[in-house]
């Protein structure tokens, strides 16, 4: 049996507003729903708005979601989780404390004879090589070093700032920007024998078909709360609403 979910850019936030706190609990009651019979859960970037693992601490603001991944895989369920551009550095404890897999950047699989391609989608823009470098810079080893020496109180608000005004771009314009770099990039891994790529990063929910391969953006648990469900089969692309999950109507571009 496989009931496949895949989600990202659910930017779970250390600030406690409204909004903020009708996401976390429109997230919890999406996990619960999906408890009762998932088997693998594809976090595509972007869980958080900020994330960076310090040697000995980790956030408190994260903890009632990091209990429920831990009580997921404990149960059996497999939760991979992929970087994306606010996850800035995760090391060992997802895997070590969590039992969750962790992947830097893409990540292939097979998975009921259909082949995977997943990725946050971060710099494949041609007009990204400005952040393309500014990557490498700061997942560079020495300068996560320097970032731990910050204490959390005085680092984590810092990162916050940037990743909000990344964040902020990025999901304001995404429906003015041209999506042809990520389908270009769908196709390469189509041409590569992947059925299905699946990508976050630009908070707009969309589904792109070539012949019998399928590329989608998972959108985001900001606005939309989409996601994809594959039972073995059939993929869907779906979104959790009042409590129920629905298929998501946006068109095939």
């Amino acid at each position: 049996m496989i009931n496949a979910y895949f989600l990202s850019d659910v930017h779970l936030d250390f600030i406690d507003t409204a909004p903020e706190r009708e996401k976390r609990e429109q997230f919890a009651a999406f996990l619960k729903k999906i408890s009762a019979d998932v088997t693998h859960l594809y976090l595509v970037g972007d869980l958080f708005d900020f994330w960076f693992e310090y040697k000995y601490v980790i956030p408190k603001a994260f903890f009632e979601f990091l209990k429920i991944f831990s009580d997921m895989t404990a149960r059996g369920v497999e939760i991979h989780y992929l970087a994306g551009n606010h996850d800035f550095y995760a090391g060992t404890f997802f895997e070590e404390h969590l039992g969750m897999r962790t992947w830097p950047d893409s990540y292939e699989f097979e998975l009921g004879g259909k082949r995977f391609y997943l990725y946050h989608g971060d710099g494949i823009g041609k007009k990204d090589g400005a952040y393309r470098v500014l990557k490498k810079i700061l997942r560079n080893r020495l300068n996560l070093r320097l970032f731990r020496w910050l204490h959390p109180d005085l680092g984590i608000p810092l990162a916050r700032r940037l990743s909000g005004s990344s964040r902020h771009y990025t999901s304001q314009l995404n429906h003015l920007r041209d999506e042809s770099d990520y389908k270009a990039f769908a196709g390469q891994r189509f041409s590569e024998g992947f059925d299905f790529v699946m990508m976050g990063h630009r908070h707009n929910p969309l589904v792109h078909e070539k012949d019998e391969h399928r590329y989608i953006n998972l959108g985001d648990w900001i606005r939309y709360r989409t996601f994809a469900y594959f039972n073995g089969k059939e993929l869907s692309f779906m979104r959790f609403h009042e409590g129920e999950m629905t298929v998501f109507e946006t068109g095939t571009q």
